[in-house]
């Protein structure tokens, strides 16, 4: 099938840049294995689709299509969820730091004020 093509190539373009990300510094190596493990089975289940039926059997669902949204959305949320929860540290740390910051130079201030 003609969608079949299309996301095998696409997962390959986006294998290929997992792997130059990796190469580049900017994913360590955990990470990409599990980048490359998620991408390899999405290629498997496109080239072989009734490989879902057994995971469907498994979660008691009819369809393996079925299954694979419910999961794929289930990890979605999750992402996000430690998307939200690392963007919230990242916000608190940027806080800490201007505020440290602002002290210092308020320090400064005064202590160049008082020698002059």
């Amino acid at each position: 099938m003609v969608i079949q093509i299309i996301l095998v190539v696409f997962f390959l373009v986006v294998l290929f840049k997992v792997l130059s990300k990796f190469r580049s510094g900017y994913l360590k190596g955990k990470e990409t294995v599990g980048w490359v493990i998620f991408w390899i089975l999405a290629m498997a289940v496109v080239i072989n689709p009734n490989s879902t039926l057994i995971l469907a059997k498994v979660l008691g669902v009819g369809r393996g299509v079925d299954a694979i949204l419910y999961l794929t959305i289930t990890l979605l949320f999750f992402l996000v969820f430690k998307i939200f929860v690392r963007l919230e540290k990242i916000e608190r740390q940027i806080t800490k730091l201007v505020r440290q910051d602002t002290l210092n130079q308020t320090k400064k201030y005064e202590s160049s004020s008082y020698h002059s």
